[in-house]
């Protein structure tokens, strides 16, 4: 994509969702910033409007391999922004309506070619942490708190919750977490799987983009493939598992990235994909 054309898709985003969200490219890294600093970034339509034009547009540039998503100003985010959902749930159409939004939108970051970073800092809460677990790797600020709070004021985690967490910790522990609202730190966080790496406070944005850059180091179709693979078997049986990965497999290899791959092992180089 060309820097024009990178521009007409940044002034796209934030016309789709009026700035709630800003997208940034640098080299092969894009960076979705939540902009809602005032409302600790809940997250609402429009942003979730935002991110979604922001990956279709990064999807359609195969030179972008990795993304990096975080919030503005003093926090990851609040969660959903209940102004909008306390408005729609005493009409359950409308309220299951806003539902399928939200889960196409974080399916679609989810099942993104793309690998994402959720680069958090401050606290990641309800819907902010829905939004992390949609995401392919966490980095946390040694200070960052993750919980979700729902159950403290008698809401249902509506967002997807009760389905990604017990998938990403044990059952009797996301039970406990989404049943009792408790936060917790995020030494305890990384230890539960919920994180890859803790770093200073400071350091967040920018260990995000080193894993970031390594990613980009690597074939863009060979971690998609990566990707589908393991969301594919996540449910199924081994067998059925493993035929999947397999069908996978058998594509990836015949593909030119698989070529320049055993070019640069004969030839003991790095490859360039």
């Amino acid at each position: 994509m060309t820097d024009i054309a990178w521009l007409q898709l940044q002034q796209q985003v934030e016309q789709s969702c009026e700035g709630s969200v800003l997208l940034d490219v640098t080299s092969c890294v894009a960076t979705l910033t939540i902009n809602r600093p005032t409302k600790l970034n809940a997250i609402d339509s429009a942003v979730l409007t935002g991110i979604r034009t922001a990956l279709s547009g990064i999807e359609d540039d195969p030179s972008v391999r990795a993304l990096i998503l975080r919030g503005g100003g003093r926090a990851f985010s609040a969660g959903g922004d209940l102004g909008e959902v306390s408005a729609l749930v005493g009409d359950k159409t409308r309220f299951s309506g806003f539902l399928d939004y939200w889960h196409e939108s974080l399916l679609l970051l989810q099942d993104s070619p793309v690998p994402s970073i959720a680069a958090v800092h401050g606290f990641a809460y309800a819907g902010g942490l829905e939004l992390t677990q949609a995401c392919d790797f966490v980095v946390l600020g040694r200070s960052a708190v993750l919980g979700d709070q729902h159950a403290n004021f008698g809401l249902f985690p509506a967002g997807g919750s009760t389905q990604r967490l017990p998938r990403l910790v044990a059952p009797r522990v996301a039970k406990w977490l989404l049943m009792t609202g408790e936060a917790i730190d995020a030494p305890t966080a990384l230890a539960l799987g919920l994180a890859n790496r803790v770093v200073d406070d400071d350091d967040v944005f920018d260990e995000a983009q080193r894993m970031a850059e390594t990613l980009s180091r690597k074939s863009r179709a060979g971690n998609a493939a990566i990707k589908a693979a393991v969301h594919l078997g996540a449910d199924r049986p081994l067998a059925d598992a493993i035929a999947a990965e397999r069908a996978l497999a058998v594509d990836h290899m015949a593909s030119e990235d698989a070529r320049i791959g055993f070019d640069a092992f004969r030839s003991r180089a790095t490859p360039v994909f």
